[in-house]
């Protein structure tokens, strides 16, 4: 064995600087099919991989940007919702209140017109009362004179008589 590391210690200088020269382009050969058959298809999926995290990224900051657009959008179309909904509240009141008023109002002249009614049915009765009652008087008074006339009486009979006709006339 000694024979042998001695014989490779003995290789000359020219035989050293060819294996390395075969080293050399051994391992260059073997960096180049690397390179070719495997750098270039992992740096490929390492940007295509990278490409797609940008892309993600890029796709979050747009769906963020739209999410508060649409945020704002939302709160400017619930204020816009609240301030309509304030100002139908509002007309409803003042609607309800005018159709108070107008109730109000309605009843109010219905019953002074009731009133004005019920004044003139009673005055148009009392009217007829004092016709019906001037009527029994005239009746009594014709057949008072009617009496008398037919037989003439003393001032008892007389009285009597009148008393006689008014209860009659009473009765009626």
């Amino acid at each position: 064995m000694e024979l042998l590391i001695l014989g490779a210690a003995g290789e000359t200088m020219g035989t050293a600087i060819g294996t390395s020269l075969v080293l050399l382009v051994s391992f260059l050969t073997l960096l180049l099919v690397l390179s070719y058959f495997v750098w270039k298809p992992v740096k490929k999926i390492m940007d295509d991989r990278e490409q797609i995290i940008h892309d993600d990224i890029d796709s979050a900051e747009q769906r963020r940007v739209e999410a508060e657009r649409l945020k704002e959008e939302n709160e400017a179309l619930l204020k816009q919702t609240q301030s309509e909904i304030s100002e139908l509240m509002e007309n409803a009141k003042g609607q309800a209140k005018r159709e108070q008023e107008s109730i109000i109002n309605d009843a109010q002249t219905r019953a002074s017109q009731m009133i004005q009614e019920a004044k003139g049915d009673i005055e148009r009765e009392k009217e007829q009362a004092i016709r019906d009652i001037n009527d029994q008087v005239a009746e009594l008074s014709v057949l008072i004179a009617e009496k008398m006339i037919v037989k003439e009486i003393n001032k008892d009979d007389q009285k009597n008589l009148v008393k006689k006709y008014l209860q009659k006339a009473g009765d009626k």
